[in-house]
């Protein structure tokens, strides 16, 4: 463990929760864009800053969401689950603490997940996307410390609670799922082949499409803060892209990349759904539905497809 990581990223938490958590989303987007494209003069960038102590959602986002379910239980926050509004703001002192607080606990969260259980239970640090397992569980402790909603938030009485999208719903949730999904398939599959031709730098953005389809739907996230209808896809196109790149890798086929592709975002767009309407209905805190939904198909991607399909490129 890195202790200047550890110390910066009490940083990192308040910064987060002083600028919103959505807000400190989208620059984790922006900064691994830019460092991906940058090449080998990014890649330091990716792990300190993108997923370090600045602006890794275990961290930054994490501390946002804690700030936000403190303000509400000290009365400063109308909405406990508001991952917008920069909480600096409120001008409390002690809410920017608590952002940082948790800036901490989710550095060590991930640390805990990846380089100690990961590596000595599953053989390898990087098993699931430690990142999102850590904001799952960052969010959990906070429902738990500041709200008094449950895990699942408490129904109202006569209330029938749904917990998948229904009807049309479900169609349009299906379709998109399969859209987005069948995107970065092609575009995976686009570079494997060029990989396979002999193209280094294609080589290189095919290993990477994963981390920057989930950047660029990051960056896409502004428009949500202008208050327009954008549908949040990161958990979406990141498992998905991942799925293509395992697939073609072990097959070398374009199709069954695409097609896997295709199925993973309809199950990242479906349990995307199932995880928000299960912790996020009548709650006062937010846990986050791609955060749930990353961790769970990162873990298929990374640790079992490839024993299914090795690689053979």
């Amino acid at each position: 463990m890195d202790l200047t990581l550890l110390i910066a990223a009490f940083g990192g938490g308040l910064f987060a929760a002083a600028i919103g958590g959505v807000p400190s989303f989208i620059f984790t987007g922006l900064t691994v864009v830019a460092a991906i494209l940058a090449g080998d003069f990014g890649a330091p960038a990716i792990g300190i800053v993108s997923f370090g102590s600045w602006f890794s959602p275990c961290v930054a986002f994490a501390g946002a969401v804690a700030a936000a379910g403190y303000a509400k239980k000290i009365g400063k926050l109308e909405v406990g689950g508001d991952i917008i509004t920069p909480l600096a703001g409120l001008k409390d002192a002690s809410v920017l603490l608590v952002g940082g607080i948790f800036g901490i606990i989710g550095y060590l969260l991930n640390f805990t997940v990846g380089s100690l259980i990961g590596a000595n239970v599953f053989g390898s640090a990087a098993w699931t996307d430690t990142v999102a397992l850590s904001v799952v569980i960052s969010a959990i402790l906070v429902r738990l410390l500041f709200t008094n909603s449950g895990l699942t938030g408490k129904t109202p009485a006569g209330v029938t609670r749904h917990y998948l999208p229904q009807g049309s719903d479900l169609i349009f949730t299906i379709v998109l799922g399969a859209g987005f999904g069948i995107l970065v398939g092609g575009i995976v599959a686009a570079f494997g082949n060029m990989a396979l031709a002999g193209s280094a730098e294609a080589a290189y953005l095919f290993s990477q499409m994963g981390g920057f389809a989930f950047g660029i739907a990051a960056v896409g996230l502004v428009f949500a803060c202008m208050g327009l209808p954008f549908y949040g896809c990161h958990h979406i196109v990141l498992p998905a892209a991942s799925t293509a790149i395992v697939v073609f890798s072990g097959t070398l086929s374009p199709v069954a990349a695409i097609i896997a592709a295709a199925i993973t975002g309809i199950l990242g767009a479906l349990i995307g759904e199932f995880a928000g309407l299960t912790f996020n209905s009548y709650a006062d805190s937010h846990i986050d539905p791609p955060a749930c939904t990353i961790w769970v198909l990162q873990l298929i991607n990374f640790s079992v497809l490839p024993l299914i399909l090795p690689s053979i490129m």
